[in-house]
């Protein structure tokens, strides 16, 4: 065999070599990783589709979500977001503080009982403070936002020590809780109502009391007074070295002018002695 024969001989095994491999590289490796590209192409293609189709409903779903969240705050009643104790005492700490006079107060937790959607906080609340401010006190929890309902409530009259007004009281309360929280609890605010036409009458205050309140105002006392000039309009009285000036309607100790008698030259006052009801006519002394 010539030289050159060879040499073409080796060319041509060479460049089948060559072709065999790019052809089994292109149809074993390069079409398998064209076809996993064009998978990957058509995932991307439909996350992307996918993503465009929430991009454009955008819009509408967030003025719906912020309808539903408006929907959810004007409620009258909304539950707790979660089963904490913390949150019934932190409450009735917001509803204590709510302006007006205060309440003293202990908080005892006792259980939470679950339930299909919802749950309950069991708790008991006891304490002393004046009647009025204990019934602002359970006006605020029953009419507030968050739900809770008050049972078996015991109320007696308080120490003498603390005023006519003041007693003791103690009640249970149940806290309902949702299990499931729908809505952020940063964009759920917490409103504190009062029903105000309900009454604050005591029924515990004695119609009669043992003692008359002090005369921290320093009002001219009837009872000890003379009337010194009168006119049409007022009445001059004296008491204690000094003459007090007084019209209609004006306040005295423990009551007011209700009338002036010109002609019989009289000036009647009504008084509340403690709960008795009293008429003091008093005229110029002559």
């Amino acid at each position: 065999m010539s030289y050159a024969v060879r040499n073409t001989i080796i060319l041509l095994v060479t460049l089948f070599l060559i072709a065999g491999s790019g052809l089994g590289y292109t149809k074993f490796y390069l079409e398998g990783e064209i076809t996993s590209l064009q998978e990957e192409v058509n995932r991307k293609q439909q996350d992307l589709n996918s993503k465009q189709n929430i991009n454009n409903e955008f819009t509408e779903l967030n003025e719906r979500y912020q309808t539903a969240l408006q929907v959810i705050e004007n409620y009258d009643k909304a539950l707790y977001l979660s089963n904490k104790p913390d949150d019934v005492y932190d409450f009735l700490n917001t509803i204590n503080e709510d302006g007006g006079n205060q309440i003293f107060f202990d908080f005892i937790y006792s259980d939470s009982i679950p339930d299909n959607q919802y749950g309950i906080i069991n708790s008991s609340i006891s304490g002393f403070g004046e009647y009025d401010a204990l019934m602002s006190f359970i006006n605020k929890i029953e009419n507030s936002q968050l739900l809770n309902k008050i049972n078996d409530v015991t109320i007696s009259p308080g120490r003498q020590d603390d005023g006519e007004n003041s007693v003791t009281f103690s009640f249970g309360m149940e806290s309902y809780y949702e299990k499931t929280q729908l809505f952020d609890s940063t964009s759920l605010g917490v409103r504190i109502v009062e029903n105000q036409n309900l009454s604050s009458f005591n029924p515990l205050y004695p119609l009669i009391q043992s003692s008359l309140p002090p005369n921290e105002e320093g009002l001219v006392s009837v009872q000890s007074a003379r009337i010194v000039g009168i006119t049409a309009n007022r009445v001059f009285l004296s008491q204690g070295g000094r003459v007090v000036s007084l019209k209609v309607g004006d306040r005295v100790y423990l009551g007011y002018l209700s009338s002036i008698d010109l002609e019989n030259k009289t000036a009647t006052f009504e008084l509340n002695l403690g709960g008795i009801q009293e008429v003091i006519t008093l005229e110029v002394v002559r």
